[in-house]
């Protein structure tokens, strides 16, 4: 299998800087490309440029104290990004100045949160058809989405699950003239979906849709792609832990709000893989990328798949490992929201427990 060494493209004074499972945190526009990663003051704008990725001073010093982990929504020269810490939910909005080629900070808005809350683990945005907001997060043992027609007042939470696991988390993805929110929920051994049609009132939802049930097969990461014919496609682990059964779970859904669930990625006495999140290429490609640990010498690395169609069967085929000089833990992997595109640059992204940043190029397997 090939594998290639990579160097840090930035440092930081914060372990993990890309977590965390379901979130988003790079973007591409014709002004060039951009990542947020979490620091210890604060999250960073960094800027791909031809002396690699720049931080974005007048930015980052506005962005001082916010929460650190980040989800971008990118919508035109409009960025809208939710901010998580452990009981800390805030949205601000980015606009690109063609004039001054640079973002600049519109507004920053500090969600409400409950008192009873005791901790959330990440959170995720997004913009519907009608223009309007959605931030769906778990807090305590729920599952809980803020709504805003415009960006400048949010509603208060309320809860679209209960009785769920501590350690569950959820996504909310944007689809044709719908939002969807898939949550784990480990003490039921389940995968849900709850529907909001564009236009209805916000707290109208459907009922609970079982995307799968039993056998172990939730876990606490979900990262999902959206494709051009309004497919989904949902990276995520279940909790199997057996070994020489799949790790994995690859879960579709048609136009239509069917599902499908395929189990993939054995896992061994060798190696343990965790935290897989999937992009695709607007011309049809399909990647998965996820961390692996080697538990003989506890050393990780990257592993970039392509998920290829054939007869209604989904073939997996390693094609890199991305691995660092390091010995600690790395993995968070992270891309866009968009899809990528044929003439353009395919970064994902991944950090260490040390603060370095690594960023790799899909462009280069083709």
């Amino acid at each position: 299998m090939p594998e290639i060494y990579l160097a840090p493209i930035y440092k930081v004074d914060y372990g993990d800087a890309t977590a965390d499972k379901p979130q988003s945190k790079s973007w591409s526009t014709e002004h060039g490309q951009w990542l947020i990663i979490g620091d210890k003051e604060g999250p960073k704008l960094l800027k791909k440029d031809i002396s690699g990725w720049t931080p974005q001073t007048e930015i980052n010093e506005q962005w001082t104290n916010l929460p650190r982990k980040a989800d971008v929504f990118k919508n035109g020269n409009d960025v809208h990004i939710v901010f998580v810490d452990q009981c800390a939910l805030s949205v601000v909005k980015m606009t690109y100045s063609i004039g001054k080629k640079k973002y600049e900070t519109q507004r920053k808005k500090t969600l409400s949160i409950p008192e009873n809350c005791k901790s959330i683990e990440t959170a995720t945005i997004t913009q519907d058809s009608k223009n309007e907001f959605w931030v769906c997060a778990d807090m305590n043992e729920t599952i809980m989405v803020w709504h805003s027609l415009d960006g400048k007042e949010w509603s208060t939470p309320f809860t679209i699950a209960g009785n769920i696991n501590k350690d569950d988390i959820s996504l909310i993805v944007k689809l044709e003239n719908q939002v969807s929110v898939i949550w784990s929920n480990q003490n039921t051994q389940s995968v849900y979906e709850r529907i909001h049609y564009d236009g209805d009132k916000s707290d109208k939802w459907s009922q609970p849709i079982i995307i799968q049930q039993g056998n172990n097969n939730a876990d606490d990461h979900l990262n999902a792609t959206v494709f051009e014919n309004g497919e989904m496609m949902i990276a995520s682990k279940n909790s199997v832990d057996q070994i020489n059964q799949p790790q994995f779970v690859l879960r579709v859904r048609d136009k239509k709000g069917h599902w499908a669930n395929i189990p993939y990625e054995l896992l061994n006495k060798g190696k343990s893989p965790s935290r897989p999140i999937i992009n695709h290429v607007t011309s049809g490609k399909i990647f998965e990328a996820h961390s692996v640990k080697n538990k003989e010498n506890n050393r990780y690395h990257i592993s970039i798949n392509e998920i290829k169609k054939k007869n209604n069967n989904y073939i997996f085929k390693e094609l890199i490992r991305l691995k660092t000089k390091i010995k600690g833990k790395n993995g968070d992997v992270t891309s866009s929201k968009d899809p990528f595109f044929s003439k353009e640059s395919k970064f994902i992204f991944f950090s260490d427990d040390l603060g370095n940043i690594y960023s790799f190029d899909l462009d280069l397997l083709f």
